[in-house]
């Protein structure tokens, strides 16, 4: 039987044979799945942008703004709103709401997207509003307002401020166990346990240096809480800024029907398969909890930034801060850019999760911009401040 068989013949079976292989290796093996789907990216990404729309009237560069997206920073879905300092609002959306392009139902503009960080404008906003109310200030110790903090090993934090937490100057070092908790590093502090408050040592002194910390924002929430009658935070937000009207909601650790899928597969030895796995998203309520779309988002702060000041614009005179370079210095809700002192101030809050990005640009002319990606730059803060730089460009044209 076999000397009937010929070449053609066992070339064939050796293709089947070898297919079956490949077929069975990336079936077994959920990493090696992973790298060969990444590999995929750029054909997604040309998928993705061809299913770009935008609101009549809308601004060249904002369609741009999705394609550079898509092409250079990992994100094959992505909404952009643009509301000009006359109050006229623009939009554009790309890609696919689902994993896989074409199959997938397409990104609209009522299409989700966790907010990650930018979550913050909302926490900073009704601070700064209770500040104006006469019912704190910037100077008020927090431990005043949170009783759990009654004998602190270290005396320092009995002197942190309102004004401090707000401006991530508090003492609590992000690279430490006790400054980023976010993947449940370390003891768990806030919101579960702020007895803890008083058996930690910070990392600096208070108002010596600026040091992100999401603690701080996670106590800032307590701080709302306690001082609306002990209601939760997030009934507080939400009934405060009318959620009821848009799409914004708070997320827990599973997504949402309407929400966008997040360009992010586990390839190392980190242990977070997933982004809703990852955290604790109801600890992280006041820090990095809030979903919802760009046009929410660009609307919402638009509101924040015409109240009077002390608003997300105003920065901190105590903090020596350089405008001419996008770094980690804040004011007290987002981070000034102004390259000279005759330019046009912008305002940046940005937001990273796994396989998400977030930015809020607001200038003083009037204008913001909402930027809301399904993926982050592998250039990390470099490929952010690209991002930045480009929407300040236009701002200032505008």
């Amino acid at each position: 039987m076999f000397n009937e068989l010929k070449l053609k013949d066992f070339l064939q079976l050796f293709l089947l044979i070898f297919i079956a292989v490949i077929i069975g290796y990336f079936y077994a093996n959920n990493d090696a799945r992973n790298r060969l789907w990444q590999k995929t990216y750029p054909i997604r990404a040309r998928l993705s942008l061809t299913n770009l729309t935008c609101s009549q009237g809308s601004p060249a560069w904002m369609a741009d703004t999705l394609r550079h997206q898509a092409l250079y920073n990992n994100a094959p879905s992505n909404q952009i709103a643009y509301m000009d300092p006359q109050g006229t609002l623009h939009h554009c959306e790309n890609g696919y709401q689902g994993k896989y392009p074409i199959l997938s139902d397409s990104t609209a503009e009522q299409t989700r997207f966790r907010y990650a960080s930018v979550t913050k404008l909302w926490t900073a906003d009704t601070i700064l509003s209770l500040v104006k109310d006469g019912k704190l200030s910037l100077d008020t110790p927090v431990a005043k307002i949170i009783s759990e903090i009654n004998a602190p090993r270290d005396v320092r934090i009995n002197d942190i401020t309102i004004g401090q937490l707000l401006l991530h100057r508090a003492g609590f070092d992000r690279y430490s166990v006790f400054g980023q908790d976010m993947f449940g590093i370390g003891k768990d502090i806030c919101p579960n346990n702020l007895t803890g408050l008083n058996d930690i040592t910070l990392g600096f002194d208070p108002d010596s240096k600026t040091s992100y910390s999401n603690l701080g924002y996670c106590l800032l929430g307590e701080v709302i809480s306690r001082l609306n009658s002990n209601k939760p935070y997030t009934d507080i937000i939400a009934s405060q800024y009318d959620f009821a009207d848009t799409h914004l909601k708070f997320v827990s650790n599973s997504a949402m029907p309407d929400e966008v899928t997040y360009n992010y597969v586990e390839t190392g030895l980190t242990g977070h398969a997933d982004i809703y796995t990852a955290f604790d998203y109801d600890g992280l309520a006041s820090a990095a909890g809030l979903s919802g779309n760009a046009i929410d988002l660009a609307q919402q702060v638009r509101a924040m930034v015409a109240k009077p000041e002390p608003n997300i614009l105003s920065d901190s005179k105590k903090v020596g801060c350089d405008p001419t370079q996008i770094k980690e210095c804040y004011g007290y809700a987002m981070v000034t850019y102004q390259p000279d002192p005759q330019s046009v101030k912008v305002h940046y809050r940005d937001g990273n999760l796994l396989g998400l990005s977030s930015l809020v640009a607001a200038s003083d002319s009037g204008g913001v911009v909402a930027l809301l990606s399904n993926g982050t730059s592998k250039e990390g803060v470099k490929g952010s401040n690209k991002v930045k730089m480009m929407i300040y460009q236009h701002m200032i044209d505008q």
